[in-house]
């Protein structure tokens, strides 16, 4: 905004008693109403054409060794782990009592999530 709407975000922040908050909120409604999300950057220790010709080796390999089978055949698959029983970040105590926690409350408890899709994009 400040290298190609100087003129608008200028205007805009002018009748406001908080600019940044309103236009923070402006953004904030922005992003939710059209799906984007925060996200921390991610840097790689590879550029980005060289990410994708491995990507297209991989690829090509994989056609190669499994062009026979049936779509429904292959899956993809993605592990991920499920935390529960998360202990809190923080708590509520009395001023002046103590806020310490049992040991066993310190950690949670997590399970691996495997999730699948076929190529064919079949649930069977």
């Amino acid at each position: 905004m400040k290298l190609h709407y100087k003129d608008w975000l200028r205007t805009y922040t002018a009748a406001k008693p908080d600019p940044y908050k309103s236009l923070l909120r402006l953004c904030q409604g922005f992003a939710k109403r059209y799906n984007f999300s925060q996200r921390v950057p991610m840097h790689t220790k590879l550029a980005e054409l060289e990410m994708t010709r491995i990507r297209d080796e991989f690829s090509a390999t994989f056609w190669n060794k499994y062009n026979e089978r049936p779509l429904a055949d292959i899956l993809n698959a993605d592990e991920t782990a499920v935390y529960y029983d998360m202990p809190p970040g923080k708590i509520w105590a009395e001023i002046g009592k103590s806020a310490k926690v049992d040991v066993s409350q310190k950690h949670s408890d997590r399970i691996t999530a495997l999730l699948t899709c076929r190529a064919d994009g079949s649930r069977n």
